[in-house]
């Protein structure tokens, strides 16, 4: 979860009150064999603002990393859904990529196009290598950013890094970021 939170800073910072604060969720490892971990709940019923929700990975995955990913995956389309409440296709990054997905003309369920997507975004494009969509990547850059020096060394790797990165300090140093 620590190899997440450096390339996803914003994985489990919530901002409640004008003041952010940083919850981790309570793993539950389920005694079984699998390949993905899962969002259990993202928050309690009665505190969303600061309760640690729950996140289940199995206790023997092919691939931990790959189980790990997929619950923190899980775990922030269901807040950021949870977040927008009944506005979750128009706003934030689940109302942008279920545009992108509507306008993509895509069949099949969202959650889990964003999911696969999300861990392309963590294990690939975090290295360099572009495996994302061009639209994908742009929201997820926007709105999943990685942390500064990360941006800043995706940025020498190639033409469509230093684009983004370009919008990036353009937006800065306009009004509104």
């Amino acid at each position: 979860m620590k190899y997440i939170e450096g390339i996803d800073p914003g994985v489990f910072r919530r901002t409640h009150r004008r003041v952010t604060h940083r919850i981790v969720p309570h793993v539950i490892i389920i005694p079984c064999y699998g390949d993905k971990g899962v969002c259990w709940e993202p928050f309690e019923k009665f505190n969303r603002a600061t309760s640690r929700g729950r996140v289940a990975v199995p206790l023997y995955p092919k691939n931990l990393k790959l189980a790990v990913i997929t619950a923190m995956a899980e775990l922030r389309w269901e807040v950021a859904k949870a977040k927008a409440q009944y506005y979750w296709m128009e706003e934030g990054i689940t109302g942008r990529y279920f545009q992108w997905f509507e306008g993509a003309k895509l069949r099949g369920d969202v959650k889990m196009r964003f999911i696969d997507d999300y861990i392309l975004w963590i294990t690939k494009e975090s290295e360099g290598t572009q495996k994302l969509d061009k639209d994908v990547r742009g929201i997820f850059w926007r709105n999943l950013p990685f942390p500064k020096k990360l941006r800043e060394h995706l940025r020498n790797r190639g033409f469509v890094y230093s684009e983004l990165y370009k919008k990036d300090s353009n937006r800065e140093l306009s009004d509104g970021y």
